[in-house]
């Protein structure tokens, strides 16, 4: 059955077969125009997600550098501390030892100072915790207090003290060969320089050389 408008094979509306296609085109174009403006905006975004995974992936490297950077500087810290720590014990325990030895030796070099004219032998030194005793001979006690006396004016020392003194008589050399050789009278003492427990002599009054025990 032929349609109405067209008589003959030829058509009498032309114009609607053109708007069919041009709305068909325009149909085309705004889907094209639609599909490229959501891969656009599919692409806009993927881009921003990628811009903002790169910068969160810059900071965070640059987090983890400063990170690293400063747990180096808090174990170089945490080192230096245990390491001064170990240098504080290690002086702590040292310095009881240290002490006894400096004053045995400031006690040696006193001894050593000692004016050459002095008359007093000295025989033995033994040193124990807190005291050091002396055994020595001297022609009398003023002699044996005068050279005791030096002693405590040393840094440390609380007291000198003398615990023993007998006299001893010894032979001298003889001239000549049938000659009795002639008595010389010496005294021996032991005596006792006892340290303070500080280093620093105490504020009281320095103790006086004790010669209590007569020579016998």
């Amino acid at each position: 059955m032929t349609s109405a408008a067209t008589i003959d094979g030829f058509n009498l509306l032309p114009y609607r077969s053109r708007n069919r296609r041009a709305l068909r085109r325009q149909r085309l174009a705004v889907l094209a125009v639609a599909s490229l403006t959501g891969c656009a905006a599919v692409g806009g975004v993927a881009g921003w997600d990628a811009f903002e995974r790169t910068r969160l992936d810059d900071r965070r490297i640059a987090l983890e550098a400063t990170l690293r950077a400063s747990n180096a500087a808090i174990d170089e810290h945490a080192r230096l501390l245990r390491t001064e720590a170990e240098r504080r014990r290690a002086r702590d325990a040292a310095q009881p030892r240290a002490g006894p030895r400096d004053r045995f030796l400031a006690l040696l070099e006193a001894l050593a100072d000692a004016p050459p004219r002095t008359d007093v032998v000295l025989q033995r030194v033994s040193q124990r915790a807190d005291e050091v005793e002396l055994a020595a001979l001297a022609p009398d006690s003023q002699t044996a207090a005068r050279w005791l006396k030096r002693l405590e004016d040393l840094r440390g020392v609380q007291s000198v003290e003398v615990v023993e003194m007998k006299r001893r008589v010894e032979t001298g050399p003889s001239v000549k060969r049938d000659a009795v050789a002639p008595a010389i009278d010496r005294y021996e003492f032991i005596a006792l320089v006892r340290y303070a427990s500080a280093e620093a002599k105490t504020t009281a009054a320095p103790a006086k050389t004790s010669m209590q025990r007569k020579p016998q």
